[in-house]
């Protein structure tokens, strides 16, 4: 089966939505999934997080993938949430382990 990323890069409300709603249904079809958040879409998490995202960890997707230029604060996320930080440089590299990427701004 495919590995999917779903790349978030927009802190907009409907990308964060479809994002959020395309992981977790690819996640509940047992599909391996992979949110990531990068640039402005980290905002979402830190300044009005959704109890849905939640619900990725509860399907078996992988953690929450965060990537900024800026220094994220660790203790702003959610404790609730299973996250892995992801340094900018290293987003391409991570992002080639996957064999689709669906891209959301």
């Amino acid at each position: 089966m495919k590995k999917i990323a779903i790349l978030q890069c927009s802190s907009d409300t409907n990308a964060a939505t479809e994002a959020l709603d395309v992981a977790l249904s690819l996640a509940s079809f047992d599909h391996p999934v992979q949110l990531i958040l990068a640039g402005e879409a980290v905002n979402c998490l830190l300044n009005s997080p959704s109890k849905r995202y939640g619900m990725l960890e509860l399907l078996d997707a992988e953690p929450i993938a965060i990537s900024s230029e800026s220094t994220i604060n660790i203790d702003a996320l959610p404790d609730s949430l299973d996250t892995v930080i992801i340094s900018a440089n290293e987003l391409k590299q991570h992002l080639d382990q996957f064999d689709e990427v669906l891209h959301f701004s």
